[in-house]
């Protein structure tokens, strides 16, 4: 079944009824709380929310405003940095077919009453859903692991990880390319748990943040100065490759890959991936990166993160345990090297707007501590 297919059959209660009953905002410290009443369908549900404004307004006012579903230290402080009001909108407690319509009403009456003139929305997995259901009510979004996507005219940058493919339900992969009003990024070696306990293998603790905020400054351009974002730099089906068909080098304690019918992004001679998004610790990488892990105990918790696995740092280190993957000095000769080329790799990337500077620059910072 192709992505296309997939989302057309999604059924998410568009037609649902929304009437909004109540809506304010009082003074809670240097913010402000918002809270609705919404009844969807003839049920009433209550929605709250926190509103923080930036320290610097922009001449004129603030007159955007960025959505989020979960607490996020990684996009709101910019989202203030830049300019943007930021709501905290918690939706949790209400039933996945009333948030889509309790969004709509929401977002539709808060933009006339905060004055908002843009509203651009961020959220993962089922709150993402919830917000391209909700679609018509924002400029903008930036969804993480969703499986459905927005209309036009909304403007959306969607990325995945590596879970999306080795986890229990693999995802159904696109089959054409994005749309003209959207993007899609996969993070090639990410996941998304990176505290997970009760695994086999060393935790792949990458991070996501610092592509989410590249994609987020792209999206408020997109939305707020009409400046097309990046191009999409995401595998099509046809550029993955079945589970059962990848040839994995010899690496001490990496976890069995999990097989059954899914199709999964290709590997190099490292085993890390080679599609999508390589942000510089995986395109200058010290270790192999996956997407999947092992349990360590049957009876503990279930082993939801990645796997990294060091490179040794001398040929003689690798030799001792048969890793057949080349040693750091081996294949960067001296720290001092590996730095500068990890300079180069972070700063194209600030070039091409996939990484802020400023996370570039933590990039080669963690690179001068590379265990060689």
């Amino acid at each position: 079944m192709s992505r296309a297919t997939l989302l057309a059959s999604l059924t998410y209660a568009g037609a649902a009824h929304a009437e909004l009953l109540k809506f304010e905002t009082r003074p809670i410290g240097a913010d402000e709380l918002v809270s609705a009443r919404v009844k969807v369908d003839g049920e009433t549900y209550e929605v709250s929310g926190t509103l923080s404004k930036p320290a610097q307004p922009p001449n004129g006012g603030v007159k955007s405003i960025l959505i989020e579903m979960q607490p996020s230290e990684n996009v709101k402080p910019l989202a203030l940095e830049r300019g943007l009001a930021a709501l905290t909108l918690d939706i949790a407690k209400l039933p996945d077919k009333a948030r889509a319509p309790a969004l709509r009403d929401v977002l539709g009456h808060l933009r006339g009453a905060l004055k908002m003139k843009r509203i651009v929305g961020r959220a993962q997995g089922i709150d993402a859903d919830a917000m391209s259901g909700a679609a018509s009510a924002f400029d903008g979004l930036l969804l993480e692991d969703a499986t459905r996507e927005p209309a036009a005219p909304t403007r959306f940058i969607a990325s995945w990880v590596a879970g999306a493919y080795w986890g229990e339900k693999p995802r159904v992969e696109f089959t054409k390319t994005a749309p003209p009003n959207g993007r899609r990024f996969y993070l090639a070696g990410l996941v998304s748990s990176t505290t997970a306990t009760n695994c086999v293998a060393p935790i792949n603790a990458r991070a996501s943040a610092p592509a989410q905020r590249a994609l987020f400054v792209a999206l408020d351009e997109w939305t707020a100065k009409g400046v097309a974002p990046p191009a999409s730099r995401a595998p099509l089906d046809a550029e993955l490759a079945s589970a059962q068909a990848l040839k994995w080098p010899k690496i001490p304690a990496l976890p069995p890959a999990p097989q059954g019918d899914r199709r999964v992004p290709k590997i190099d001679a490292d085993g890390n991936e080679t599609v999508g998004l390589r942000l510089p610790d995986l395109a200058l990488p010290i270790a192999t990166f996956t997407g999947f892990n092992a349990q360590r105990n049957e009876r503990g918790r279930r082993c939801v993160a990645g796997a990294a696995i060091p490179f040794a740092a001398t040929k003689a280190d690798r030799e001792k345990t048969g890793d057949a993957r080349p040693a750091l000095v081996e294949r960067y000769g001296s720290r001092a090297y590996f730095v500068a080329t990890m300079r180069i790799v972070a700063d194209k990337l600030v070039k091409e707007r996939l990484l802020l500077q400023k996370d570039a620059d933590a990039y080669v910072a963690a690179a001068r501590l590379a265990p060689f």
